[in-house]
This record gives structure tokens, sequence and C-alpha cells, in this order.
């Protein structure tokens, strides 16, 4: 069961009698294709640029961080689920602004770090409720760019999928490896699996 905040849990409740005005923030750090850096770029739902407080999904701690406004973002459901079924979230974006054309082409986003956060306007002072609430976390798998013809828009879907599950399928060349076992101080473990199973064994005969 998810852990929220008594703010934003007091919003959800009372959403019926005084609305719910939602918003969500996409973190996602890419790899810049000149430097090698990392570097973090947000995403918000709102209409203007915001610097806001959120809590980081790495590190637990509070991180003062910018998000950029007015690029069109969608946010497909993430589903709450208690089995290991690999989650995939879709991102889209318009691609018309710098800051997506700059994240899109001018980072590789290949199993980027993707962090998304929830959060609830209060309705009367249009100030945030409470802190965004972190809702996914996971890494980017795949980015295509849709290419409009004449007179039509064009956006980008950024793919992105559990990484904690994605994790668990991932699989160890090395642990059976007679080749990888070798490197460990001489251990023969692996020696003979890659025939062991072409053995026929004729129990109770000699």
């Amino acid at each position: 069961m998810k852990n929220i905040t008594s703010a934003f849990f007091a919003a959800l409740t009372g959403a019926r009698d005084r609305g719910l005005v939602p918003r969500r923030f996409v973190w996602i750090k890419g790899k810049s294709f000149d430097t090698g850096v990392t570097n973090p770029i947000g995403l918000w739902t709102g209409d203007d640029d915001i610097n806001i407080t959120v809590v980081s999904g790495i590190t637990g701690l509070p991180e003062v961080r910018t998000y950029y406004g007015g690029l069109n973002l969608q946010v497909s459901p993430i589903a709450r689920t208690a089995d290991l079924t690999i989650q995939t979230v879709t991102i889209t974006i318009g691609q018309i602004a710098a800051v997506a054309q700059q994240l899109v082409r001018g980072y590789d986003l290949r199993l980027a770090p993707v962090e998304i956060h929830d959060m609830a306007f209060d309705t009367v002072t249009r100030q945030p409720s409470a802190a965004p609430e972190i809702a996914f976390l996971g890494i980017t798998d795949g980015a295509p760019i849709k290419t409009p013809a004449v007179g039509q828009d064009g956006n980008v879907e950024i793919s992105a999928i559990s990484a904690a599950i994605a994790m668990l399928e991932r699989t160890n060349p090395a642990k059976s490896s007679y080749e990888g076992q070798k490197r460990r101080s001489g251990d023969e473990f692996g020696l003979y699996s890659s025939t062991v199973a072409n053995w026929q064994i004729p129990w109770g005969q000699k």
C-alpha cells in the first residue's frame, strides 16, 4: 500500500466537494551526445515553468527542481499492481518547443532514469496542496519521434518501464558460463555445464 502525506490525502478525499486540479511532473536523466554528461530535464503538465521541491525517487531526499511547462505533456495511466508485471507508461510531448528538441535530439535517452510525481493544486489558492508524491520510477524503453505531414501536429512518445521489475528479467551469462567462472580464482564449477544436459546416466546399471 502506498503511503502519502496527509495533505495530499485530504486533497484527494475532498475532491468531490472542492474539486481537484491534478498535475504530473516528469524527470528524465539523459546523456548529452556532445559531452556524455548526464543532464536531467523536468517537464510538467502546467502552462508555465516552475521551480518546486520534490522528494527524489532515488535518494528519498527533497530536491529543488525546475520543470518546464507548456509542452502539451500527457502521461498515460499508471497501473497499481501487486504482481511482478512490468508496467509501461507512455509520456507524450509536443516536439516544437526547444526543450523537447533538446531532450530527444540532444540527449541519449537509452535506459535513461525516469521519475514521475503526482501533485494537486488547491482549488482556491492555486498553490500546491502538498509536495509532489512519487508515482513511478523506471527507465526509458524507446522514444520515437513522429514527423507529421504538412499542416498536422507531431509529437514524441517516450515509453518508460518499471525499473525494479525490469531488472528481474535480466540474465547474467557469467553466472553459469565456464569462461566467466574460470576468471574467479580458477573456479571450474561450470566446466561441463554446456554438455551435462545431454548426459545419459544408466541408473541401476553397471
